[in-house]
């Protein structure tokens, strides 16, 4: 296997681009970024266990916040080759609380048992097989701590009697593969599966991968909620000690019940504490064990051992990294000198001070050798520090947006200017605007980290505006331009009646509210996961210079500052394309070649009809991402609002052409930056940290890491970028919000009759209000870390959006809907999908628009009729 070195080195320069970078970074160099960490884990120890010896094989939990440690076998009269005997215990020894004290029950186990699996699940823990000196067992026991003593509550046995096998905890599911049915003697190729959270759980027999050896003692693991199966050794006929030691992998898919073989391991290992260490979002990590290498040195020193076994060196401390993404493996790092590296023993997660370890407790140390340790290891990711030349880039082109608002708010002398920029934006800026706001910081990074992890069968969602686009220009964009109107809900009073374009209104507006927060939140928190940059700061400076040149300048500002940052979005995602391709071996040549071997192109995607989650049908993709570009060119204020600041209707027309080619010529941009990350990568697997916390961060991991070094001012610019994407999205929001309260609530309904100029004051007060409110709510979420509860929010408010497109496309096409029709329809569209939300059904959420804007459109159509003696007004 190829593996590249940690260091990073400029590649000499073996061609004119080449030489030009070689020189550039020789001149930048002084202003390099700060390197990272060489291992993902940082290592400590707590109270050892309160027995001399230790145990290996012994089953470990937690429940309800106390770690539990029972079983196991040591040789407490003395070692194997001092003619001592293994003992087997049925011992429990239970700690509180980090920093506390051991203390041993009275209570005992069912019998003296070890080598089982061990699974912590809510308030109980589970020990699943193992063996005694004779036999091995099927039971499974469920254990829970309270009050200073154990309850153990037997659950459905094993199919098959099970010791020294793999197996890991997904969900709720209990998975046990391999082991050996009399303690020791055989291996066997078993794959089981128990719901623990079932009414009566039951095991399930599950295929065993296709030519894998039968095995004991493989490292398991799980992340992604995938199953994984590494090494391990088959009862052989070795001439020693019997075992086959294995190398090879495997990948199970619970959603498929299929196997995938992966990279083999980089040597034979066996025994390693399991399961293995979730590392970030992508990695596993193999602590130790015992090898075929290992094996052949102790042959070698095996009369020294029988004379003096503590004069033996230890199991190897070697910690190998799996990427799940690249299927690659690289060493990084060792278990740390004055610590023993321990086989045969299982791993935990465990909270010590509010920060998350895996605890490796006790376990064998040398042959026939236990120890109390108690090792604890918590993740440690490598931050850079941006450097002077970047920060000086991001600050001059922040700068630069803030005096595009001054410069623009001297031209804001009415509520006509500040909502619809007097209609004097030329039609490609508008185009720019449209694009850069439908591309927010998020996506910036989302597209090139979807491609990096699965493939670009995503692409397709870019084709449908091929179809909105001239839709939006033949049927919809005429009402818009021939009514006049500021904001895009005015048509709805116009066609049905106030109450419909209140509930557009509002809906537009408390969506867009939540939107903020999370765009400035999403990408701050990428960046932080890579650098040195705080989530807050990064956040506050966003967030502020946004809102200083959205209250000044207001729409043209907008619109201006968007155009600004289209092309600074295309402009890096471009440059660090082409850096991407210059560092793969073979260029582009050599991102082909990698993407087709390793199927990153359309490889996903199918030719059936599945509407289920997950899905990759190219019909059911292609008609999701169809709807979903429909619902914001047709009823999003954000968008719609730019249909209105151009001089003609042709000029609008001709803005949404420059957005619809920029969304399929520039989305290849980004999908192909993603094959060019993976291709990079993929040769050089040791670049990565698997400490990484979100896989939508390896663009800015890729920058900082290949180009602040070397191309600081490069870098620089990439990050003003993702700077750019976000405070587009964010300022869009900021603007079409203030046009929506004070067109549609503030001036129609409130103040009617209120004079422009006081109007203008409302506007720019609700920009300030709602930029520092989601300023404010994207810093609680960053120290409070409340992401999800406020994805779910956004998720539940956003599922109007299917229902606004339906009831704008029930006004323009269908000449008999009426208001009742309209408003009942509307309200059908979003109860329809949020019953599909609540209920969780497995329809894919891609669909959710789709659904929401048909469900209203025929619900309205129908209603029409039922009441078809209401008129139906024609603005």
């Amino acid at each position: 296997m190829r593996q590249a070195s940690p260091q990073i080195k400029l590649a000499p320069p073996r061609s004119r681009a080449r030489a030009l970078l070689h020189w550039l970074a020789l001149l930048t160099l002084v202003f390099s970024t700060g390197s990272g960490a060489s291992s993902p884990l940082e290592w400590s120890k707590i109270s050892p266990l309160p027995d001399e010896h230790g145990f290996a094989g012994a089953f470990a939990g937690i429940s309800n916040k106390a770690l539990i440690v029972a079983g196991g076998a040591n040789f407490p009269d003395g070692f194997p080759w001092e003619g001592g005997t293994k003992a087997w215990h049925d011992r429990i020894f239970v700690l509180e609380k980090p920093g506390g004290e051991w203390a041993e029950l009275d209570q005992k186990l069912p019998g003296p048992i070890g080598y089982g699996l061990s699974f912590s699940y809510l308030e109980h823990a589970y020990f699943v097989g193992g063996q005694d000196a004779e036999t091995s067992t099927a039971e499974v026991s469920r254990i829970t701590y309270t009050g200073g003593s154990i309850d153990l509550q037997a659950l459905p046995p094993l199919p098959t009697a099970t010791t020294m096998a793999c197996g890991a905890l997904i969900g709720s599911s209990i998975y046990v593969a391999g082991g050996s049915p009399d303690a020791g003697k055989s291996a066997q190729a078993t794959f089981y599966r128990l719901d623990i959270s079932a009414a009566n759980p039951a095991w399930e027999p599950l295929p065993w991968p296709q030519g894998a050896r039968p095995r004991i003692l493989a490292v398991g693991g799980t992340i992604g909620g995938k199953f994984y199966m590494f090494g391990g050794a088959d009862l052989g006929s070795d001439e020693w000690d019997k075992r086959r030691y294995l190398n090879d992998a495997y990948e199970f898919n619970p959603k498929t019940n299929t196997w995938r073989r992966l990279a083999d391991l980089p040597k034979q290992l066996t025994a390693g504490p399991t399961p293995a260490i979730p590392s970030g979002q992508s990695h596993l990590l193999l602590i130790g064990g015992s090898s075929r290498e290992f094996v052949n040195a102790q042959r070698a020193a095996r009369p020294a051992i029988n004379g003096q076994g503590h004069e033996h060196p230890g199991f190897p401390k070697a910690i190998y990294a799996y990427h799940t993404i690249t299927d690659t493996w690289t060493q990084t790092g060792e278990i740390p000198e004055g610590s023993w590296a321990p086989v045969t023993t299982p791993t935990l997660g465990w909270s010590i001070g509010g920060v998350p370890h895996t605890l490796i407790p006790t376990g064998e140390i040398k042959p026939g050798v236990r120890s109390p340790q108690v090792l604890a290891a918590k993740t440690r990711p490598a931050k850079r520090d941006l450097g002077l030349v970047i920060w000086i880039v991001i600050a001059v082109y922040l700068g630069g947006m803030v005096l595009v608002g001054y410069w623009f708010s001297k031209r804001n002398q009415s509520t006509d200017d500040y909502f619809r920029g007097g209609q004097r934006i030329p039609a490609w800026v508008a185009g720019l605007s449209i694009f850069a706001t439908m591309l927010s910081a998020i996506t910036f990074m989302a597209i090139p980290a979807r491609a990096y992890a699965t493939d670009i069968s995503w692409y397709i969602g870019q084709i449908p505006i091929l179809i909105v686009v001239p839709v939006v220009i033949i049927y919809y964009l005429p009402y818009f331009r021939r009514l006049n109107i500021t904001s895009a809900y005015e048509y709805l009073e116009q066609r049905f009646n106030l109450a419909s374009r209140l509930f557009a209104s509002f809906s537009f507006i408390l969506f867009h509210i939540g939107r903020v927060a999370i765009v400035l939140y999403l990408p701050a928190i990428a960046l932080s996961a890579v650098s040195s940059i705080d989530v807050v700061t990064c956040i506050i400076i966003i967030g502020i210079l946004c809102v200083i040149y959205t209250v000044m300048g207001g729409i043209e500002a907008v619109v201006w500052t968007d155009a600004i940052q289209a092309i600074v979005l295309l402009g890096g995602a471009l440059i660090c394309l082409l850096l991407v391709f210059l560092k793969v071996d073979g260029g582009i040549a050599g991102v082909w070649e990698t993407s087709v071997a390793d199927e990153k192109l359309f490889s996903s995607l199918t030719g059936d009809f599945n509407i289920m989650d997950g899905t990759t049908s190219f019909v059911v993709l292609f008609v999701a991402f169809l709807f979903n570009a429909l619902v914001p060119y047709t009823s999003g204020q954000d968008v719609v609002q730019r249909y209105v600041t151009t001089p003609t209707q042709a000029d609008a027309a001709r803005s949404l052409k420059t957005t619809m080619w920029m969304s399929i010529f520039g989305s290849m941009i980004f999908f192909g930056l993603g094959l060019a990350l993976y291709a990079f990568y993929k040769s050089h697997p040791a670049q990565l940290d698997p400490a990484m916390s979100k896989t939508d961060a390896i663009l800015p991991f890729f920058i900082l890491q290949q180009l602040g070094k070397e191309l600081p001012i490069v870098a620089g610019l990439i990050i003003a970028a993702i700077f750019a994407a976000a405070q587009s999205t964010v300022s869009s929001s900021l603007n079409s919000v203030s046009t929506a309260y004070v067109t549609d609530f503030h001036a129609r309904l409130f103040r009617p009759g209120n004079p422009d100029d006081k109007n203008l004051t409302v506007a720019r007060a609700v920009v300030v209000i709602l930029g520092l409110v989601g300023i404010a709510v994207a810093c609680v979420m960053a120290k409070a870390n409340i992401e999800s509860a406020f994805k779910l929010f956004n998720s539940v408010i956003g599922l109007t959006a299917g229902s606004l497109g339906g009831l704008f496309a029930l006004g323009v096409f269908n000449k008999r809907a009426n208001g009742t029709g309209a408003i009942v329809g509307a309200l059908i569209g979003f109860t329809t999908v949020l019953w599909l939300y609540l209920t969780k059904s497995p329809i894919s959420g891609l669909l959710y628009a789709t659904i929401g804007f048909l469900s209203c459109f025929m619900a309205g159509s129908v209603i029409s009729l039922l009441f078809s003696r209401e008129p139906a007004k024609q603005p």
